[in-house]
């Protein structure tokens, strides 16, 4: 878990890195042109602005995205959509399949004893399979995954393929 939010943040830094060296490096002048035009016999100023204060905003809205997610690993999650989401990329990331959530509960559930979280019935839609991939489990608390197991009917830690 700490492995993955060091990664998020190294790219947070790095997408603000490129950001800042397209925005700073070649940026002598002030970031807006102004124009005069006569209109009518009055004169008015139009202020435009430049690519670059869109750029340095895009930046600023990843880099808060990042944080907000790496937040979220780092202390748990306090909606029901925030963990789907994580839970989905993460099944994702893990191998070919293409995950589903059937009987969506948004409720905190009791997965193990004094442990809660947000409970996910997960199905492999990958080539039209559509079977039961497992039921599984976000930590609310520490963010973590958890399955269950099939054969002896526990809570266990999610292993992810390699």
């Amino acid at each position: 878990m700490k492995k993955k939010c060091w990664m998020l943040t190294m790219v947070a830094v790095l997408t603000l890195s490129v950001a800042a060296m397209f925005t700073g490096c070649s940026n002598k002048n002030d970031a807006t042109t102004t124009e005069k035009t006569t209109e009518g016999g009055s004169s008015t100023t139009a202020t435009n602005n430049d690519l670059g204060d869109d750029v340095e905003d895009a930046a600023d809205d990843v880099a808060d995205g990042a944080k907000d997610l790496a937040d979220d690993v780092a202390n748990g999650f306090d909606d029901y959509d925030d963990a789907h989401d994580y839970l989905i990329n993460k099944l994702g990331s893990d191998g070919n399949g293409q995950y589903e959530v059937r009987n969506k509960d948004q409720d905190v559930t009791e997965y193990r004893d004094g442990a809660k979280g947000y409970h996910f019935e997960i199905y492999d839609t990958s080539k039209d399979s559509g079977k039961k991939y497992g039921d599984f489990y976000v930590d609310k608390d520490n963010g973590k995954i958890y399955k269950k197991n099939t054969d002896t009917k526990k809570v266990e830690e999610y292993k992810a393929k390699k």
